[in-house]
């Protein structure tokens, strides 16, 4: 299970972040929304990002979209981009957003 405090990383609808991953892991996590109060399992990645490219501690994103999730970790896996920023940015909104990933 992924250890606490999730940091997920919203964004509306065209909002965009830009950040340097040092490191990521993908895990298990337990969620609690109105419609599953006992708790649901997700799979989340969760991006560790450098100091100063996130205002507060914890200095990591915790991605749950599945499509972002799918997009990300091969280019992470590979380690040819580690020393490029990775821009997300969120297209629609609620169960039909999906998400854009480039390396920049």
């Amino acid at each position: 299970m992924l250890s606490s405090p999730m940091e997920i990383l919203e964004l509306n609808d065209g909002e965009s972040a830009t950040f340097h991953v040092h490191a990521h892991q993908v895990d298990d996590a337990i969620i609690r929304p109105a419609h599953a109060p006992a708790g649901k399992a997700i799979k989340v990645l969760r991006l560790h990002i450098l100091v100063g490219e996130k205002p507060t501690f914890p200095y990591y994103w915790d991605v749950t979209g599945a499509g972002a999730i799918a997009q990300l970790v091969p280019l992470l896996e590979s380690g040819a981009f580690k020393d490029r920023q990775f821009k997300i940015t969120a297209i629609g909104t609620g169960v039909k957003k999906r998400h854009a990933v480039e390396v920049v």
